[in-house]
C-alpha cells in the first residue's frame, strides 16, 4: 500500500498532478492542509475528479466530509486520545497516527491503518526524525488488526527497507511533491511496492 499525503501549502499545478496520480492508481490521498480556510479547502476538494472522491482521506477539515460525501477520516494522536473518533466508525473508514510501536500495538481494530513515524529524517520538516527514528521498532509489530504504514523521510531509495522490516505500506510526502514529475515517481514506487507485496504473499503461502 502506498499513501500520498498532501503538501502542507498549495503548490503550482497541484490539482492537475493529484488527478494524474489518481489516474495512475493512487488509492489513498490524505488531504492535510490545516492552513486553509473552509472555503479554500472546499475549492480544492471540489476540483478533484468526482470519480476519485472515494479515495480521499480528510486529515484536516474533517467536518466537511458529509457535504463532500467523503467516507475516510484521519485522526492524529491527540484527537484519538481525546476520543474525537467515537461513534464514527459505522459511517467512516478511520485511520490514525502513532509514534512508537507500543502505541501502535495498543490500537484496536476500529482503525483500518495507522502511520508510524518518524522512520527517517523528514523531507518536508527539516530536522524532524534525525534523532527520534522508530524504524527499528517495526520488527516488534504485534498488532495484526491494523495495517502499519511507515511515514517520515520515505523515498524510492529507502522504501524497500521499510517493507523488508515488516511495514504493510508507506506514506509519501516530501519525496513525491519535490519531483518534477510526481506521477512517474509514484509509478516507480508503486512497482517496487508491488514486488514486495508479491514476495510477502508468496512467503505466506509457503509457511
Amino acid at each position: 500500500m502506498i499513501i500520498v499525503i498532501s503538501a502542507n501549502g498549495l503548490i503550482p499545478n497541484e490539482l492537475q498532478m493529484l488527478n494524474n496520480l489518481f489516474q495512475k492508481g493512487l488509492e489513498h490521498f490524505h488531504f492535510r492542509k490545516y492552513g486553509l480556510s473552509d472555503d479554500q479547502a472546499l475549492e480544492y476538494l471540489e476540483q478533484i475528479d468526482p470519480s476519485y472522491v472515494g479515495r480521499v482521506v480528510l486529515h484536516s477539515h474533517r467536518h466537511l466530509a458529509n457535504d463532500l460525501k467523503i467516507e475516510r477520516l484521519h485522526f492524529n494522536t491527540s484527537d484519538r486520545i481525546a476520543n474525537k473518533h467515537m461513534d464514527l466508525e459505522r459511517k467512516y473508514q478511520l485511520s490514525t497516527s502513532t509514534h512508537s510501536i507500543q502505541e501502535f500495538n495498543a490500537l484496536d481494530k476500529v482503525w483500518n491503518y495507522a502511520f508510524l513515524s518518524p522512520l527517517f529524517q523528514s523531507i518536508s520538516k527539516p530536522g524532524y526524525g534525525r534523532f527520534e527514528s522508530v524504524f527499528t521498532e517495526i520488527k516488534y509489530k504485534r498488532n495484526d488488526s491494523v495495517a502499519l504504514i511507515g511515514l517520515g523521510g520515505i523515498d524510492y531509495q529507502n522504501m524497500e527497507s521499510v517493507f523488508e522490516i515488516g511495514s504493510d505500506g508507506v506514506a509519501l510526502l516530501g519525496s513525491l511533491w519535490n519531483q518534477a514529475d510526481p506521477g512517474n515517481y509514484f509509478l516507480a514506487c508503486k512497482r517496487k511496492a508491488s514486488i514486495w507485496n508479491t514476495i510477502k504473499t508468496d512467503g505466506q503461502k509457503t509457511q
